[in-house]
């Protein structure tokens, strides 16, 4: 049995913020001389695709990007053209065409680096019985790069390309607790935005993940994101993947109580990031490597050590799970 997550959701304001004027949400200092617009929101447009996703309309691509709909129709005329998109005539919708998957095989095929830590993954998986996935930060979501499903008949469902959001999830809180400074600070001026009834929650969280993290080694979310999902996350360091990512293990509430997802496989899983981070090091020739996140000095304001792995407030949640007879 398989429990699928939800294929279609509702974007945030913040998503199509950040689509229009940068992840900053500052144009001025995001762009440059050298930055093409018209490119980008091609690029923009691409990226509004989703796992499982239907054919979208202009209308979905327009809702999804924030981007005015004869701006929309320019991009996917164009995009059509150059294979990129299909359009389906019948019900007036496009989808990722071949030049976007040829694409995909390709960055996919020359992720060289992800063969490498597959072995620690698939030992973390067997121990868990549960998914493990690694993924990196777009905008306000991480995104799945590796997954490993677990010996369980009963799964999370997430898959590479899979998308989940950056403050309620263990994978983005650990992402969140090892960024710089500056990074975070930019993200969570976007993530108060979405948060408009706690504005101060974001930075509670932020803050909790790393003193979470400085005491364990991981971060959780405990029915955080969704009242029936449980995760532990780690930093992981990859300098030819854009230098931070994470990795997760998550897992249905009910097989995965909190005092074992945070006694045992957590745990287990800052040693498999340890592990993971220095596999990373060495295929970029690293000579000296530390993995990120132990070490580091609580940076919690105002909230008690022990307070720390629970936020106060409770993002919004995913969407609600369905079960899947086996195959």
């Amino acid at each position: 049995m398989e429990i699928v997550m939800p294929s279609k959701r509702e974007p945030s304001d913040t998503e199509a913020e950040l689509t229009e004027v940068g992840m900053d949400g500052d144009s001025d200092s995001s762009a440059g001389r050298q930055f093409i617009w018209a490119l980008a929101r091609g690029l923009d447009v691409l990226r509004a695709f989703r796992v499982n996703d239907p054919p979208l309309s202009n209308q979905e691509l327009a809702k999804r990007t924030g981007f005015p709909r004869p701006t929309i129709s320019r991009i996917t005329h164009t995009l059509t053209e150059l294979g990129y998109l299909t359009y389906h005539e019948r019900y007036g919708c496009y989808e990722l065409g071949g030049g976007a998957l040829v694409l995909g095989h390709i960055a996919r095929a020359n992720f060289n680096p992800l063969e490498r830590i597959r072995p620690a993954m698939l030992r973390l998986a067997e121990l868990s019985n549960a998914n493990v996935g690694i993924g990196g930060r777009d905008r306000l979501e991480m995104n799945y790069l590796e997954v490993v499903h677990g010996p369980s008949r009963i799964s999370l469902r997430f898959e590479v390309g899979s998308k989940v959001p950056i403050l309620s999830t263990a994978m983005g809180r650990a992402y969140l607790a090892a960024a710089p400074e500056e990074e975070v600070a930019l993200l969570l001026k976007q993530l108060r935005k979405t948060s408009r009834d706690d504005p101060d929650a974001p930075q509670r969280i932020v803050d909790n993940a790393r003193n979470e993290l400085h005491r364990l080694g991981f971060c959780s979310s405990i029915g955080d994101w969704n009242d029936d999902i449980h995760g532990v996350a780690a930093p992981i360091m990859a300098p030819d993947m854009g230098g931070l990512l994470a990795i997760n293990v998550g897992a249905p509430a009910y097989l995965m109580p909190k005092t074992k997802m945070l006694n045992e496989i957590g745990p287990e899983l800052a040693k498999t990031a340890a592990e993971i981070s220095e596999i990373f090091g060495q295929f970029h020739g690293a000579t000296e490597f530390r993995p990120v996140g132990r070490g580091r000095p609580s940076r919690t304001r105002g909230v008690a050590p022990e307070e720390a792995t629970t936020p106060t407030t409770k993002p919004a949640r995913g969407g609600r799970m369905s079960k899947k007879a086996p195959a």
